[in-house]
């Protein structure tokens, strides 16, 4: 799992012409588990987004894989996304 830090722009061949421009990725402390992943208490999540900031970007979304491929997301996952 990690965070997108980027910014907004206007571009009309985006629905509602607006798109995301992604510049950075952070991976924060977790752990890794077959079915998912668990974030732990992130010491720099402070420094991270004091950075982001005075390089002009923002916390645009996240992002995970998985090995697993074969099934589709449990009603938990989707809860934890939508927190993020």
């Amino acid at each position: 799992m990690a965070f997108l830090y980027g910014y907004y722009s206007e571009d009309p061949n985006y629905p509602e012409g607006v798109r995301v421009n992604i510049e950075a990725m952070y991976e924060p402390p977790q752990i890794g588990e077959m079915n998912g992943v668990e974030g732990l208490d992130d010491p720099k999540k402070g420094v991270v987004n004091m950075i982001a900031e005075a390089l002009s970007l923002e916390c645009v979304g996240w992002i995970f894989t998985s090995l697993d491929q074969e099934n589709f997301l449990t009603s938990g996952e989707v809860r934890k996304i939508a927190k993020f």
